[in-house]
């Protein structure tokens, strides 16, 4: 192991390398461009190196006599001090390359290295890390306790056990609803950098509305939710606490840039009035039960035996078509179902198939069993619709996803048409010519290709991309009859899809004012609250039967189903 003295303030790369040659090579070209460097021969004291000295990157060797390239990258992601430092990997050939990629390294050279492409993919993570850094600098301290339930003596809990003693009081809890979709999508590295913005958000809102006449305590509960509980001498005017809170919900719909990446939030407020424990106690014991109460690698083996053993379940979200009111589609949204145990969401669980290597097993099962789901439902004769399965990128860069694919339509006698494929906009902003190349050949499958969570960012892509739905993210939906710069956006949106012949579908539809804007803007179709939750495979039949004797007459109020569940989230 080598590891020659390096001034601080220096930027410091970690090569880890048994080939000698090609490892000096590189640190002489890092030298030369002001770079400190490290240098190990195999992953072990790569990986010492790694967690005593914190560098800025890792360039790591595939081949390693001793643990493989994509061992060591999975030690370093699990591991806090690690998990966060860049990783390019030096592979071979493009089959080591895309599989590389898909173990979350963040870049790929292929050897023989080209020394001038080696230095622009440095410089290129090197300017993601100072973003990451300048993130991380803003909510170094932390902004909030973590509220354990019941763990007494809690200043939150004791105020709000005491709440009836006081004039007023509220509680609101706030959920970031996609968080499962952002750690999917990003990692957990960006996950956490999402929670730090929203807490510096709750912050500087607090430090607006907080005064002698109206105490707010902030408190962080865990994986996708804060606590805001406010406290007055006496009544204050209602307007202004419902001022306050209206500010709160537009501060959180803002969108974030982490990382180069444009965020859009998906917050939701729930008032509890009175405030009442039962909420955060329920939330804390869920989480315990299923999750917290197992370490990392156990709950990835439960996980792993779970695709397996049929304990995940497919929930199913109604897309109505706004011209007939009729269903026109149903979009698969996975859950885990242990026996005996609250159902978990996968929020709770998606960063854990990601960091397991479990995301294309997860992946196909939900594939598989949206199909079998669809063919089922075709062979009871009920309307014809379609289904709308999301992709993840693990499973859009796997080598052998298009044949998995067509092999598994094969199976199950599903015609592809009746299928919309949901491309994450991510892969789309990362890598035009692959998004383009593998949408024209799903297309030439006869598969319907939609791309998920559309915002502005790829609308100057469009003109190149075979796609045929836009699923219209949520954050411009919310309040779309109040935010006028929203209007503007989606009417340019729909004018630009009705002139390419691309249908529009806007998701996460919860108010009347909003469904009422989209049909105004000649939105095709939504989902959402405003209709249904996602719901078990029977009860959507159920719903699917009601709808076809009603779709004559145009969609005004939400259908309604007896007995149907009403608290599912969907995500």
């Amino acid at each position: 192991m080598l590891m020659p003295d390096t001034p601080t303030s220096m930027t410091t790369i970690l090569v880890i390398d048994d080939d000698l040659d090609l490892a000096k090579r590189v640190c002489d070209a890092l030298v030369f461009n002001d770079f400190a460097t490290l240098r190990a021969a195999t992953g072990l004291d790569g990986l010492q190196l790694a967690q005593g000295h914190q560098p800025q990157l890792i360039v790591c060797d595939i081949d390693l006599p001793d643990i493989t390239g994509d061992a060591l990258l999975e030690q370093l992601r699990s591991h806090p001090v690690t998990a966060p430092i860049p990783v390019i990997m030096l592979a071979a050939g493009p089959d080591a390359f895309r599989h590389s990629m898909e173990q979350g390294a963040d870049d790929c050279l292929t050897k023989p290295i080209d020394l001038g492409s080696f230095l622009r993919a440095v410089h290129t993570q090197l300017t993601k890390r100072a973003a990451l850094a300048q993130c991380f600098a803003s909510g170094v301290e932390p902004p909030y306790e973590v509220l354990t339930v019941p763990a007494k003596p809690n200043e939150l809990v004791e105020q709000i056990a005491q709440s009836k003693q006081s004039p007023w009081s509220r509680l609101w809890v706030i959920q970031l609803r996609n968080y499962g979709d952002l750690y999917a999508n990003y990692g957990h590295v960006l996950g956490q950098l999402v929670l730090q913005a929203m807490g510096q958000q709750l912050r500087q809102w607090r430090a607006r509305w907080h005064t002698p006449d109206l105490s707010i305590t902030l408190a962080y509960l865990g994986r996708d939710r804060f606590v805001v509980f406010l406290r007055a001498p006496k009544q204050p005017a209602e307007p202004e606490g419902e001022t306050a809170r209206l500010k709160l919900e537009t501060v959180l719909q803002q969108p974030m840039v982490i990382n180069n990446h444009r965020l859009m939030p998906d917050s939701h407020i729930e008032v509890i009035d009175p405030p009442d424990l039962a909420p955060l106690q329920n939330w804390e014991n869920s989480l315990t039960t299923s999750v917290s109460g197992h370490s990392q690698l156990s709950l990835a083996e439960r996980l792993r035996r779970a695709i397996q053993r049929d304990e995940l379940q497919l929930y199913f979200q109604p897309q109505v078509d706004l011209g007939s009111g009729q269903i026109i589609g149903a979009e698969a949204l996975v859950r885990w179902c242990i026996p005996g145990e609250a159902q978990i969401f996968p929020i709770q669980f998606i960063s854990v198939a990601e960091e397991n290597g479990l995301m294309l097993p997860l992946g196909e099962w939900i594939v598989e069993a949206a199909l079998q789901q669809l063919a089922h439902w075709q062979k009871k004769q009920l309307s014809a619709i379609s289904m709308a399965i999301n992709l993840s990128v693990h499973q859009l860069r796997s080598p052998c996803f298009l044949d998995r694919l067509m092999a598994m339509v094969k199976t199950v006698g599903i015609s592809p048409v009746m299928i919309d494929l949901e491309l994450p906009e991510r892969l789309i902003l990362e890598d035009l010519s692959q998004a383009k190349l593998l949408l024209a050949e799903l297309q030439n499958q006869g598969f319907s290709t939609a791309i998920d969570d559309f915002s502005s960012g790829s609308l100057s892509h469009l003109q190149y991309l075979p796609v045929n739905i836009l699923k219209l993210d949520k954050c411009f939906v919310r309040n779309l009859h109040q935010n006028r710069s929203n209007r503007v956006i989606v009417r340019a949106i729909m004018d630009i899809a009705r002139g390419l012949n691309i249908s529009t579908i806007a998701n996460g539809v919860e108010t009347a004012s909003e469904l009422s804007t989209l049909k105004q803007l000649k939105c095709h179709s939504m989902q959402g609250y405003l209709f249904s939750p996602a719901l078990a495979a029977q009860d959507f039949e159920t719903l699917l039967w009601e709808s076809s004797t009603k779709h004559a007459q145009p969609l005004v109020e939400p259908l309604h189903v007896t007995a149907l569940p009403t608290a599912i989230s969907p995500l």
